[in-house]
């Protein structure tokens, strides 16, 4: 037998095989993602190809058949794959809207701004604790009277930078998202929320919920846009501190502030109380924006149907809190 007929032997063959680990949990969901297989378990995510995914000609007959990588962390235990990549699966299905929405790219970027967050989570998760450790460690040494010196995170502005430029980006993805339900407005991924709520004021008047909703995001979306580009260009609208000594001896722990810059403007405020407060608003626009598309570009049916709110009972996943409601049986279906 040729070694080519051995790779087609091997590549052709059935079998069994484990996505990660028994400290995973179980598999709860599966679903594709620009043809990758993306795998839910309940501690972590996992993605799954196949030897002919790499090697489509066939010419290495020791890679395995079954390749496994964690992407993630996290699984469909936490708040976080559930308000996000959970939500959207739940409501991305293709069967609820019109062929021309490009449902499966939708879910795609749902999945993007997912990595985007856990990233963002773990550098705000990371810096707190850095920050932490320094006060706790400053406090020692003062108690104990030994010479020290003020504490200092050293990069403080950069990580600020970093931090900022990864919200603004998942603002941006979001934005691509809304372009799919509105490819005929004059939105594109560089178009900023204020835009988007001017365009959604237009089509629906501004007494509707999603404008409603939408306008009180604006001033967050604003500050986050405007920091970053702050940040970016180095003006000096933008103050970022270390810890910081005071007259009375006390020492501040890093802050930022923002003077009025293009309609946002932020007093000093804490770094360690100002970053987890961005990361959860956040992952609450991206919740709720995508229920509120869903909602307004759901395809006519025969049966009525709507996104709504999952009483906590009911969901599949405690974290995942909209899907598409039917009113079937005796208190309605949720199609989760």
């Amino acid at each position: 037998m040729s070694e080519n007929q051995d790779i087609d032997k091997i590549r052709d063959s059935g079998g069994q095989f484990e996505i990660g680990s028994q400290e995973d949990g179980a598999i709860n969901e599966m679903f594709e993602v620009d043809e990758r297989l993306i795998i839910v378990k309940e501690k972590s995510i996992y993605e799954y190809f196949r030897a002919d995914d790499v090697d489509p000609e066939r010419t290495n007959i020791s890679l395995p058949n079954n390749i496994q990588r964690k992407v993630i962390d996290q699984g469909s235990d936490s708040e976080l794959i559930g308000r996000t990549i959970l939500t959207a699966k739940t409501l991305f299905q293709t069967e609820f809207f019109d062929e021309n929405v490009e449902i499966e790219k939708a879910l795609s970027l749902s999945f993007e701004i997912l990595q985007e967050m856990t990233t963002l989570e773990n550098e705000i998760q990371e810096y707190i604790e850095e920050e932490e450790k320094l006060s706790e460690e400053y406090q020692t040494k003062t108690k104990k009277a030994i010479d020290y010196s003020i504490p200092s995170i050293g990069n403080v502005e950069t990580r600020c930078k970093t931090i900022f430029q990864k919200a603004d980006h998942i603002e941006q993805t979001l934005m691509e998202i809304i372009t799919i339900f509105y490819p005929d407005s004059d939105l594109t991924n560089q178009s900023h929320f204020p835009k988007f709520c001017k365009i959604l004021k237009e089509k629906y008047g501004q007494d509707d919920p999603f404008v409603k909703y939408i306008s009180s995001t604006l001033d967050f979306m604003r500050l986050v846009r405007n920091l970053r580009n702050a940040l970016d260009h180095r003006l000096n609208f933008v103050t970022v501190t270390d810890f910081e000594l005071q007259p009375d001896s006390n020492v501040l722990t890093p802050t930022i502030e923002l003077a009025k810059y293009r309609g946002s403007k932020l007093e000093r405020i804490a770094l360690s109380e100002l970053l987890p407060v961005v990361f959860n608003n956040l992952v609450l626009v991206f919740e709720n924006t995508i229920a509120f598309l869903s909602d307004k570009n759901l395809k006519p049916s025969i049966v009525a149907q709507c996104v709504m709110q999952i009483p906590e009972e009911k969901r599949k996943y405690k974290n995942v809190r909209y899907s598409f409601w039917s009113p079937l049986g005796e208190n309605g279906y949720f199609n989760q």
